[in-house]
């Protein structure tokens, strides 16, 4: 007899949540993109748990990743109207794009002077 078990990756997107300040670009109250990854333990390729969450967002200006704290992360999945506490983010990487800006909605870069995304048509503030 033999089992067949396994480890993959995967991550969820848990949404916009309003975080109240942004230190890459001083921003105040900006909605941002939160994502979970984790990690999953398979056996006969059915996925049993997951394990080793990290929850992330994402500066909605700039682009820089920051990581939230654990306890942090579970409690902005929990409650959708959670805004997040700066003190409890982490800068992982700033992606410096050309234009300095991304837009909010598909996080593509754009230019600073543009009314609307150019990848998604997305009405730019």
């Amino acid at each position: 007899m033999f089992f067949i078990v396994g480890i993959d990756s995967g991550s969820e997107n848990i949404g916009l949540r309003k975080c109240t300040f942004f230190p890459c670009c001083n921003r105040y109250g900006a909605m941002a993109a939160v994502t979970c990854s984790y990690q999953v333990f398979t056996l006969f390729f059915i996925p049993l748990f997951r394990f080793g969450k990290r929850y992330f967002v994402t500066c909605p200006q700039c682009g820089t990743v920051y990581e939230l704290s654990r306890e942090e992360g579970r409690r902005i999945a929990r409650d959708p109207g959670a805004e997040i506490n700066p003190s409890q983010m982490y800068a992982l990487r700033n992606f410096n794009n050309a234009y300095g800006k991304t837009c909010p909605n598909c996080h593509a870069a754009v230019d600073p002077n543009a009314h609307f995304c150019s990848n998604c048509g997305t009405k730019l503030n």
